[in-house]
């Protein structure tokens, strides 16, 4: 898989104001700019993405001035850290440097847009349950967390609604991370404000209930963003203009995206309600059902187990998006265990006083 070194090229054209959208759309290697021989990339194993964006892999980069990397430095910082402040990360008091290595990267360098630092850690290290259903995706496989949580995305100044003229400034790696399932509310919110004088109506990241930027569907799956190496991984995501998928896997709006999503999440909602009502129910008549000592004690198990499932289900939190299929096979099998379960009670007596589980 590509990583992270790519991103050093897609926040390079956002710094230098740079965008080569045909040679993308085309993927014929053109020379390097003169606007980015200043840029010091050094990517190996990757030739394929960078010809795909017009950039020739060979190209040997001069340095920035120190001045210049603290420039870059502090707008990149500026940008990142206010939307990572105001995610629930910061509230549980993660900060830049619990995922960035500062140590690898001199300087102000390993903030600005053209530096690489290594990373301490990843979404999994912390996320532990959603990178095992994620493991068995069979449709993302390819994919990592950063691909939807964490899409290229255009500064709130440069946003613009047409999605077809996304592609030149979906330049910035978001750190939203959460992804709002809504039909209708997007990332960016027109607002009016004076200039000069004058009513303009410019572009600012919406909040949810909780004052939390969030990513949309439309900038989650199907964004036209061709300098993002994820959706290069992805060959191209659900996007009309970038997409190497069949037709019926290819979205023109927010509101067929959440079409699509619901087919995937309202089986597995549904199903986990329906392993929640029954684990109540059945530790309910086992308080009041007769029982020897070996029927309690199998009965029990089965309902922890599809207890486990469910909670593993919830904490997940993805209700399908991250694994549809596994997560399909598990609500299946706690289904398996209720029965189970219903069955040995079956075979009991009622009770009309408490049932003591210990005997």
């Amino acid at each position: 898989m590509l990583n992270i070194k790519t991103s050093v090229i897609l926040t390079v054209f956002a710094c230098l104001g740079f965008s080569s959208i045909a040679a993308a759309q085309d993927n014929v290697p053109v020379p390097v700019p003169e606007s980015l021989k200043n840029v010091p990339f050094k990517i190996e194993g990757v030739d394929g993405f960078l010809q795909s964006l017009g950039i020739d892999p060979k190209a040997e980069p001069k340095k920035f001035s120190k001045k210049e990397l603290r420039n870059l430095a502090e707008a990149n910082y500026n940008d990142k850290t206010a939307q990572h402040f105001m995610s629930v990360h910061a509230k549980h008091g993660v900060g830049c440097l619990s995922c960035h290595d500062q140590t690898q990267i001199k300087g102000t360098a390993w903030m600005a847009y053209i530096s690489n630092p290594k990373m301490k850690q990843d979404c999994k290290d912390c996320h532990t349950v959603q990178a095992d259903v994620f493991k068995h995706t069979d449709t993302h496989s390819e994919l990592d967390c950063i691909a939807c949580h964490m899409p290229t995305m255009p500064m709130p100044e440069q946003y613009t609604a047409d999605q077809s003229k996304a592609a030149s400034v979906a330049l910035y790696r978001a750190h939203m991370y959460k992804i709002n399932p809504s039909p209708d509310q997007t990332s960016y919110i027109p607002q009016e404000v004076e200039v000069d004088g004058k009513k303009v109506t410019k572009y600012v990241l919406a909040k949810d209930e909780k004052g939390r930027d969030y990513v949309d569907l439309m900038w989650s799956c199907a964004r036209n963003a061709p300098a993002d190496w994820t959706v290069f991984e992805g060959k191209g995501c659900h996007s009309q203009y970038t997409s190497k998928l069949e037709e019926g896997l290819v979205y023109k709006d927010q509101k067929q995206i959440y079409g699509e999503l619901n087919k995937w999440q309202d089986p597995i909602k549904s199903g986990y309600e329906e392993i929640r009502g029954a684990t109540e129910r059945i530790n309910k008549l086992l308080e009041v059902t007769r029982l020897d000592r070996d029927q309690r004690r199998v009965g029990l198990s089965y309902v922890d187990l599809a207890t486990q499932i469910a909670d593993m289900i919830e904490k997940d939190g993805s209700w399908g998006a991250h694994a549809h299929n596994y997560l399909t096979q598990r609500l299946s099998a706690a289904q398996n265990y209720i029965r189970k379960a219903q069955d040995i009670l079956d075979k009991g007596s009622f009770s009309k006083t408490p049932v003591n589980p210990l005997k």
